[in-house]
């Protein structure tokens, strides 16, 4: 009877196990934001749906990289609002999102009469921290050159994807940087795209990354996320 208590316990956390994984899809998962310049309130909205099959409790933060020192950015979710000076959705206020319930995300911009461009990223994690998704886009203000994420329509791939330890990328015109981010935005490895070359990812931890592929200029031409297991 003793060797048994073991496994009924384990019986009993199998499905907790199996249904524990939290997954959110993006729609769009990218985007590009433009404006002019003397707009006070630019704004892009993503919406974040719930496709797991358990309560899933979301928190953000926001990184805006490279842009022009005036610029104002801020965030607004489920519950309100946020000021530019809240980087992060406190933890007492996270976006409860049942199985299947959506929840959009605004993206807002003051540029405050200056031109430029940014990259800006909003990181959704669950109440421990564990990132679920990046809201990747472009901001150009007034607006961006062809070859940006949104106006791209470049067919390309990234292979293989998930992967453990090196990817490759089908021929893309125009191809001459690759860099690599963590889910919060900081890079980690950058490589100089060569036809049928592999880049090597075999000593970064499992996770979820985003690949930037970039021309000579730096332009961007496309974001693709590359899963590590």
């Amino acid at each position: 009877m003793k060797r048994l208590i073991p496994f009924c316990i384990a019986l009993i956390f199998v499905p907790w196990l199996i249904n524990g994984q939290i997954t959110l899809s993006l729609d769009p998962p990218t985007f590009t934001m433009t404006g002019t310049n003397n707009q006070t309130d630019i704004s892009y909205h993503v919406k974040v749906v719930n496709t797991s099959n358990q309560t899933a409790s979301v928190l953000w933060s926001r990184r805006v990289n490279d842009a022009p020192s005036e610029w104002l950015t801020w965030v607004c979710d489920a519950n309100l609002c946020y000021t530019p000076e809240i980087g992060s959705c406190p933890p007492t206020k996270p976006n409860i999102l049942a199985p299947g319930d959506t929840v959009e995300f605004q993206m807002h911009l003051n540029p405050r009469n200056v031109n430029g461009t940014a990259d800006y990223n909003v990181t959704l994690t669950d109440l421990e921290g564990n990132p679920l998704a990046v809201i990747d886009g472009d901001v150009c203000i007034p607006t961006c050159t062809t070859g940006t994420k949104e106006t791209s329509d470049v067919k390309l791939t990234v292979y293989p994807n998930p992967t453990s330890d090196y990817f490759q990328i089908s021929d893309l015109p125009g191809l001459r940087y690759i860099e690599l981010f963590n889910i919060v935005g900081n890079k980690i490895k950058s490589f100089d795209a060569a036809p049928a070359r592999q880049y090597f990812v075999g000593d970064l931890s499992e996770g979820m990354y985003l690949v930037r592929l970039m021309d000579s200029s730096k332009k961007i031409l496309k974001t693709v996320r590359l899963s590590i297991r």
